[in-house]
């Protein structure tokens, strides 16, 4: 009986012991929030041609918010996702994995401008605070300055000092300058180089506006970047633009994030690794919620073969902004880049089932390659022909997997088109081609030509599995000493 007894009390506080952890492990409205999401505000002007204004403001809001280390905020790629739609708050917020959700509504009548804002507690659907805020339309830059410090007001945000005087400063915007970057922001989002083009003019005529607007040449000089990167052009000539734009945005407010991650992507591209880094986490340390700076700095550290790392960042960007498209791939990315082969297929396809319209299927073709399906890569790299990429590189790597599947014909007819053609093709990527056909002396005389226009495709010597036919050459180890990538 005793025995009995005791065993009946050993149960009853072992169920206690477990119902307070239960509760102390279980997320509670009365714990304090510190993860949140700005969806995409309502555009209620019944005029498609400001949607740039209502996503504009949302956008500048998640920025603001972002610049808080307490508070976690979803990132812009993510939370757009719920653009247009009619929403289940609390289903948007597990999705999003944030405690509190902000919603808003803004018209534009004339010169009147009304916003609508809304913050709902996503745990218990609790109505935490709502305002609507009647301003004039050149007031647009300090309302989105007001929500945003009271947001943070109303979440019992503690800051230090120095936080606050840079949260709330009061900058001197150009109204029509910050028309301007809205727009050129909102234009950049849309798809084709048209796109990109014409959002670089918006930021110019907001430079021309306002010629110490910092942001606006933050945003300038991640367009030319965007230009160089997608080998539209010469990067010759869009790097030093880019360059230049970066270092007067720093000059004109070195707190920018945004302007230090697109100084350390330019250092990146010319090679200046230790620079790079350094602005990499400057950009970090201003703006902890800044998604794409873990990415891109996840990207710098697969580069130089610091892959346990770059898988870190790559999955605290994912984090950060966990229903983007890019982010997701990023993970996938970098267990290719670490040579993780069957985990880089798991974590794209897992991309791939986010968005299966919108997924550059180029990358299965990467991984496939690597792993020696060449008939897999092949039918990927096809696929994404299909759907529209036509850039020399995607020739390239496709010729490639056709001269390692046995097709020589096939890839030398697509090395023809491209020696023949007038479109620029990157000497660093044409060498790939050469190697996989067995043409090692035209490989390294393509790669010397990369050398000498500082090629981007260089960056990615060390680690890019497609070298490897041309990594026991001591030209090769050379190139690499050369570029200052670690041997």
């Amino acid at each position: 009986l005793i025995g009995a007894i005791v065993f009946g009390l050993l149960i009853l506080a072992l169920g206690f012991f477990a119902f307070i952890r239960f509760r102390s492990e279980t997320p509670t409205a009365d714990a304090p929030i510190t993860i949140i999401a700005v969806l995409p505000f309502e555009n209620g002007s019944g005029d498609a041609n400001l949607d740039y204004l209502s996503d504009g403001l949302s956008e500048s809001l998640i920025d603001r918010l972002s610049q808080l280390p307490q508070l976690k905020v979803i990132a812009r790629n993510s939370s757009f996702k719920y653009r247009g739609q009619t929403i289940d708050l609390q289903e948007a917020a597990n999705k999003l994995g944030a405690q509190a959700i902000v919603t808003g509504r803004v018209a534009q009548r004339g010169d009147d401008l009304t916003i609508r804002v809304e913050m709902v507690d996503a745990r218990d659907n609790k109505h935490l605070w709502g305002e609507q805020f009647n301003r004039k339309a050149t007031d647009a830059f300090a309302v989105q300055r007001e929500i945003a410090q009271t947001v943070s007001e109303k979440l019992s945000i503690k800051l230090s000092r120095a936080q606050e005087r840079q949260f709330v400063r009061q900058d001197t915007v150009n109204p029509q300058a910050y028309e301007l970057l809205l727009r050129g922001r909102f234009t950049a989002r849309q798809v084709g180089t048209e796109n990109q083009k014409k959002a670089i003019e918006y930021y110019n005529q907001a430079i021309a506006v306002d010629p110490d607007y910092a942001p606006a040449y933050a945003k300038l000089s991640i367009g030319y970047a965007s230009l160089a990167a997608s080998s539209i052009g010469d990067p010759k000539e869009f790097i030093p633009k880019a360059q230049a734009a970066a270092r007067k945005a720093l000059e004109l407010d070195e707190n920018l994030a945004e302007s230090h991650l697109a100084l350390a992507n330019l250092y990146r591209t010319v090679w200046d690794w230790s620079a790079a880094e350094a602005e990499y986490k400057r950009a970090i340390e201003l703006n902890p919620n800044l998604s794409d700076a873990h990415l891109r700095y996840s990207d710098y550290l697969g580069l130089l073969g610091r892959h346990e790392q770059a898988i870190e960042e790559a999955k605290r960007g994912r984090e950060l902004d966990p229903l983007s498209l890019s982010a997701n791939l990023r993970i996938g990315w970098a267990l290719f880049l670490a040579r993780r082969y069957d985990e880089a297929i798991v974590e794209t396809k897992k991309a791939f089932e986010l968005n299966q319209k919108s997924v550059p299927v180029n990358q299965f073709g990467y991984v496939y390659a690597a792993k020696g399906m060449h008939h897999e890569a092949i039918a990927a790299y096809r696929e994404s022909i299909r759907l529209g990429d036509t850039s020399p590189g995607l020739q390239i790597y496709l010729g490639a997997s056709y001269a390692q599947a046995g097709e020589r014909e096939n890839a030398q007819a697509i090395l023809k088109q491209l020696e023949a053609g007038k479109e620029y093709v990157s000497p660093g990527e044409l060498a790939i081609l050469y190697g996989a056909l067995g043409e090692r002396e035209k490989a390294f005389a393509s790669l010397e030509k990369a050398y000498a226009a500082h090629d981007l495709q260089l960056q990615f010597l060390k680690v890019d599995p497609t070298f490897d036919s041309l990594r026991d050459d001591a030209r090769f180890q050379d190139l690499m000493r050369r570029v200052g990538l670690p041997q």
